[in-house]
C-alpha cells in the first residue's frame, strides 16, 4: 500500500511542476515600451468595426480591446523591441482572453498582466500591409510616400476630382522600417511614390503626380 501511495505522490509532483512550467504562446503587436520597469503592453485584437475603427464612435467604458501587459526580468529583451511589431510571446502559465478599454490600452493601466518567457520579433508580409491599406468598397485610398515640402515648406495634397471619392490620405515623409514597407511595397528610391488603393488592393503605384492626374481621370470616367 505505501508503494501505491509513493506512486501516486510521485505523480501528482511531476503534474504539478510540469503545469507551473507551462506556457502559451500569444501574437499582437507592440503598443508600449517602458524600459524602466521592463515591461511593454500588447495589442491583441478587439471587437471594434472598421467604421468604429475610423471614427472612434465607441461607447465611453465599453471594453472592447484584447490586450496585455508583459513583465520580463530580462532587460537586454526590450532592446529590440519597437512601436508597432509584431510579436510572439511566451508567457507562463496560461492566458485567459480579457477585454480593456481603450483608454486603458492608451494610457497603459489596469491591463491583465503576465510574465514572460520569450519574445520573437515576426516580420510582416506584403499582403497585411496591403491589407491595412485596402478602402471599403466604393471607395479610394491614396498613400504618399517621401513626401517633399513645397517651396513655402509645406506639405499639401494633390488636388482630386471631388468625383472620386477618395476617403483616406495618407502623406509621409518616410516609409516604415517596423513593417519593411520600402521593399515590400517597392517604394522608389530617390522619389515620391504615389500609391492608390481600392476594395481589393493596389491599384496604381508611381512618382510623378502628372501620372496619378491621367490615372484618377480614368476612375472619373468610371464613376460618371
Amino acid at each position: 500500500m505505501k508503494v501505491y501511495v509513493g506512486i501516486i505522490t510521485l505523480i501528482s509532483l511531476l503534474i504539478t511542476g510540469c503545469a507551473q512550467n507551462d506556457t502559451v504562446t500569444i501574437e499582437g503587436k507592440i503598443n508600449h515600451i517602458n524600459k524602466e520597469e521592463n515591461s511593454f503592453v500588447v495589442y491583441v485584437g478587439d471587437t471594434l468595426t472598421k467604421e468604429q475603427r475610423e471614427t472612434m464612435d465607441v461607447e465611453e467604458n465599453a471594453k472592447v480591446v484584447e490586450a496585455f501587459l508583459a513583465e520580463t526580468t530580462e532587460a537586454k529583451a526590450l532592446d529590440d523591441l519597437k512601436m508597432g511589431q509584431k510579436v510572439s510571446v511566451e508567457i507562463k502559465g496560461s492566458y485567459e482572453k480579457e477585454l480593456v478599454t481603450i483608454d486603458a490600452l492608451l494610457d497603459n493601466e489596469n491591463l491583465p498582466t503576465y510574465k514572460t518567457e520569450k519574445v520573437t520579433i515576426n516580420p510582416y508580409t506584403k499582403e497585411e500591409i496591403v491589407l491595412e491599406m485596402t478602402a471599403s468598397e466604393g471607395d479610394y485610398g491614396l498613400y504618399i510616400y517621401n513626401l517633399k515640402p513645397d517651396e513655402n515648406g509645406s506639405f499639401s495634397p494633390p488636388e482630386i476630382d471631388k468625383d472620386v471619392p477618395v476617403h483616406t490620405i495618407s502623406m509621409r515623409r518616410s516609409s516604415s522600417e517596423v513593417k519593411n514597407e520600402k521593399e515590400l511595397l517597392g517604394l522608389f528610391e530617390d522619389s515620391i511614390t504615389y500609391i492608390m488603393t481600392d476594395h481589393e488592393g493596389i491599384i496604381f503605384k508611381g512618382e510623378s503626380e502628372e501620372e496619378l492626374h491621367d490615372f484618377i481621370k480614368t476612375l472619373d470616367k468610371e464613376e460618371t
